[in-house]
């Protein structure tokens, strides 16, 4: 496939994932995301999927709290099969947990989450009425 070539990066010569991808776990979670986006036929994201899951699984236990809390949730439900609102609260939560965590960002992702919700409760009053 030809758009799954772009992943060909990550390998070396004898075909396997080249080892210093295990020590970014950012980029690790980012490769892991992507995998969920393959088709039938790309063989290179089905291994990928393997090798990121397998690290990812055992970085976890000598993470921050926080961090290891964002991929034991990606690895239970990845983004791209799961629901936009629930993912915006999930890392609302472990944002505000994370040391480096910018107050006003946080309280401003906080703000507008909440007044979607209240949207929502009035749009759901309204047409049970």
């Amino acid at each position: 496939m030809l758009v799954s070539d772009v992943f060909k990066k990550f390998k070396n010569e004898q075909g396997n994932f080249i080892e210093t991808l295990i020590g970014d776990v950012e980029g690790m979670l980012s490769l892991y995301e992507a995998t969920h986006m393959r088709i039938h036929g790309e063989d290179i994201l089905d291994e990928a999927l393997s090798f990121t899951s397998l690290h990812l699984k055992m970085m976890a236990t000598q993470l921050s709290p926080s961090l290891a809390t964002k991929i034991n949730h990606s690895l239970k439900r990845p983004l791209f099969k799961n629901l936009p609102r629930l993912v915006a609260r999930h890392y609302i939560s472990n944002y505000e947990e994370d040391p480096s965590h910018d107050a006003t960002l946080l309280l401003l992702a906080k703000l507008g989450f909440n007044l979607l919700q209240k949207q929502h409760r009035n749009e759901i009053g309204d047409i049970s009425m």
